[in-house]
């Protein structure tokens, strides 16, 4: 059956033909009333307009016409009428008939053949949905599958990131550890932050150095050397950090670093001296077995980075010979300064001028500036000296200084005007000036000043500021306060203002004993007032010693220093809640303007109003950087003006008046 099938769809259109065919034979041959049985043809031809189309269907129903036509012409009488009117009523019947036949074929067909575009469609659009849906099965299939693992997922891919970060993190950190070895962290970021440049500016430039530290090292095993070495690094390596020094590298047991590069520091100076007495005082104050002498000076160099590989960040100029030059002249355990760092510095360190020195010509000049200075030692002792003055002379002359060797052997020929050798030295003397006139001499000699640094001046001892009467009654003041210097200095040191702490601290004492406080709470009022400006910490230096040129925003910066202040002290472990309440509100206003926290009045802490009003007296009387000093009598009246605005306490200002009276003096 199923060939049968299969042969009746592939050749239907034939089958159909034939079919009509013999169908229409058979009703004109065996049906004595043919016209009766016309309509039967609309079956066959809707069927066949149903199945093959609107063509085949207009086409079989053109051939019914024409074959019944044609039977109709040959034998109307078959058609049950005669000839004549009948004959042409028969022939109008078929027209008629043929015609609807034709149409119903034509109409099915169309229909059909649009019923079939549109099942079509439906089965191209079932095949797809069909599709559609085999895909959303499959993504729902995954989705549930996805879902199910999917915090199993979310912990693996968690798993692999973290992974991945502590890899990134580690070969980062070991970038940096490899960088931090060699360099130094600030030059490090200043690399990674592409602002590190190659430029001309003043710094200062430190020289430390060991004193018969080759002799213990030839002593000792290598292991013990090499111990003990970086045992001092490591005493001494925070301290350069701490003042904001770079060291530039290690030259055995010396040092060489620069202060106020690579950045740029306007206190350059004041950091290196500080720097260089706390490595000396660190260094007696623990058990090593040598000396160390520092050398400093100031001035233009040029810094960079140098090398091709390799590469170090270092300054490069005279200065850098001359900071060498004097740690070479200095004397065990001292700080030789040269005229321009001591520029920068004598307010506040006592330092004693020492003789003029040169740039070195290696180690020979060397010699020579140390006999000179053993023998000018002796000079002052023994002035009449012609022996002392000649050898003298010979020194100068040995360093092409013939000026200043006439000078000398000279003098030794107006006390022994018979010796033949002081003579033969005063005509080599007169015959090398003579030449320096004719030429410009290769490497001749610039004298520069120097003085030595003993330690930091007591502030309290400035005339200017502090009058003789209150010293005199108030200077021991000073001893009671315990906390460690070297809390506050390095922020001093920033703020161009070192020394600032001790009197604020000692002025705010003394204020609080003639307002009747009480001895706990004068004692949180010293600690207060010398730790007031420990919260300058979160202010750029580039801020602090801008004076009155700093912006809005950057006196906001500066507003936020005493709540700082106070953060910091609670890290550190004070838990005094009355010392902290008076950093923190130390630059109140007394009108309540100025400050965020919005205390005024006799809210503000007594201590805070104490301590601002000293802090205003001081900044004040001090030098700063971007100005000078005021005097004594203008820095009180713009206190008072200051009060009259309502700005301070007047009962704490009238003290203050009263306690500073006196005839001013020099620094």
């Amino acid at each position: 059956m199923e060939w049968m099938k299969r042969f009746i769809q592939e050749y239907f259109e034939q089958i159909f033909v034939l079919v009509l065919l013999l169908v229409t034979a058979a009703i004109n041959y065996y049906i004595p009333q043919k016209l009766a049985f016309l309509n039967l043809y609309f079956l066959p031809i809707i069927i066949g307009a149903y199945s093959m189309g609107r063509r085949t269907a207009v086409l079989g129903a053109l051939f019914c016409v024409i074959l019944v036509s044609g039977y109709a012409y040959l034998s109307p009488e078959s058609f049950g009428v005669g000839t004549g009117d009948a004959s042409w009523s028969l022939a109008t019947h078929i027209v008629i008939w043929g015609g609807f036949l034709v149409l119903a074929g034509a109409v099915v067909g169309g229909l059909a053949e649009l019923l079939g575009d549109r099942i079509e469609a439906m089965q191209d659009l079932n095949d797809e949905l069909a599709a559609n849906e085999g895909a959303l099965t499959a993504a729902n299939a995954s989705l549930k599958d996805y879902s199910e693992n999917l915090e199993a997922k979310v912990s693996e891919r968690t798993v692999e990131l973290e992974r991945s970060h502590k890899a990134i993190e580690t070969m980062k950190q070991k970038v940096e550890n490899a960088l931090y070895s060699t360099m130094d962290p600030t030059v490090v970021n200043l690399m990674i932050e592409g602002q590190l440049r190659n430029e001309k500016r003043n710094v200062s430039l430190l020289f430390s150095d060991l004193v018969n530290f080759t002799t213990y090292s030839e002593k000792h095993p290598p292991e013990v050397v090499i111990s003990e070495l970086n045992r001092y690094l490591r005493d001494v390596e925070p301290i350069i950090h701490a003042y904001r020094g770079h060291i530039d590298k290690y030259m055995g047991d010396g040092i060489m670093c620069e202060f106020g590069a690579p950045v740029n520091y306007a206190t350059y100076r004041t950091m290196a001296v500080l720097a260089g007495l706390k490595l000396q005082k660190k260094l007696g104050a623990l058990n090593y077995p040598w000396q160390m002498r520092v050398g400093i000076a100031s001035g233009p160099v040029v810094t960079g980075l140098i090398g091709f590989k390799r590469q170090t960040f270092t300054a490069i100029g005279d200065v850098v010979n001359l900071a060498a030059r004097l740690e070479r002249a200095c004397t065990s355990g001292g700080v030789l300064i040269d005229q321009e760092t001591y520029a920068g510095v004598g307010d506040f360190v006592v330092a004693e001028k020492k003789r003029q020195f040169g740039p070195a010509h290696g180690d020979a000049d060397a010699h020579k500036e140390y006999d000179l200075v053993a023998l000018e030692e002796q000079l002052v002792q023994e002035p009449e000296n012609a022996e002392l003055h000649y050898r003298i002379g010979l020194l100068y002359l040995g360093l092409l200084e013939p000026v200043d060797a006439l000078v000398h052997i000279e003098k030794a020929l107006k006390l022994d005007p018979s010796s033949t050798a002081f003579k033969i030295a005063y005509a080599e003397a007169g015959m090398q000036l003579r030449e320096q006139e004719k030429i410009s001499v290769k490497g001749r000699r610039q004298r520069v000043t120097a003085y030595e640094v003993t330690g930091l001046r007591d502030p309290l001892l400035d005339r200017r500021k502090i009058p003789e009467n209150f010293y005199t009654r108030y200077g021991k003041v000073g001893e009671l306060i315990k906390i460690p210097n070297d809390l506050i200095l390095p922020i001093e040191v920033m703020d161009d203002s070192v020394g600032h702490s001790r009197v604020v601290a000692v002025l705010s004492y003394v204020i609080a004993s003639a307002l009747g406080v009480a001895e706990t709470e004068k004692l949180a009022i010293l600690q207060a007032a010398f730790l007031a400006e420990i919260g300058k910490e979160i202010v750029p230096h580039h801020i602090l010693n801008r004076g009155d040129s700093a912006t809005p925003a950057e006196y906001a910066i500066i507003r936020q220093h005493p709540i700082e202040g106070g953060k910091i002290l609670r890290k550190l472990g004070y838990e005094n809640a009355a010392m902290i309440g008076i950093v923190t509100h130390v630059h109140e206003r007394f009108n309540g303007s100025g400050y965020p926290q919005g205390l005024k009045g006799e809210a503000i802490p007594l201590g805070a109003r104490i301590v601002g009003v000293a802090d205003a007296y001081d900044s004040l009387t001090s030098r700063r950087s971007y100005r000078e000093p005021w005097a004594r009598e203008a820095a009180l009246q713009e206190i008072r003006r200051e009060t009259e605005g309502g700005l301070f306490d007047p009962k704490v200002v009238n003290i203050l008046f009263k306690l500073l009276s006196g005839p001013a003096g020099p620094a």
